[in-house]
């Protein structure tokens, strides 16, 4: 869904991903579910682009619902992930110390 013409939102109503679409290349921000991988693709094409043109992800923090294809993603193009150091082992999908204690 174009938002304005270099932002574009893939996803649902409650969770989404962002293209800024740029004359470099794509910056995808968050990665929603997994699902939504789809959505990315179809997005890319509909703009005339592929997941050649993406330059990188940048998640906004390492919960589930922003790490959805960004494995994948970098799996299939080499794509950098940029996340803050404070969430990199959770967006990796390590579990805090506090969530390990309530089981």
């Amino acid at each position: 869904m174009e938002l304005s013409p270099s932002l574009h939102r893939i996803g649902n109503d409650v969770i989404a991903a962002y293209l800024v679409v740029t004359p470099d290349g794509v910056t995808v921000v968050d990665a929603g579910l997994a699902g939504h991988w789809h959505d990315l693709v179809a997005e890319l094409k509909a703009l005339g682009l592929s997941l050649a043109d993406v330059k990188g992800l940048v998640l906004t923090h390492g919960d589930g619902d922003h790490i959805g294809f960004a494995e994948r993603l970098h799996r299939e193009t080499g794509a950098p992930i940029y996340v803050h150091a404070a969430d990199a082992a959770r967006a990796k999908g390590a579990r805090s110390r506090r969530t390990r204690s309530r089981r």
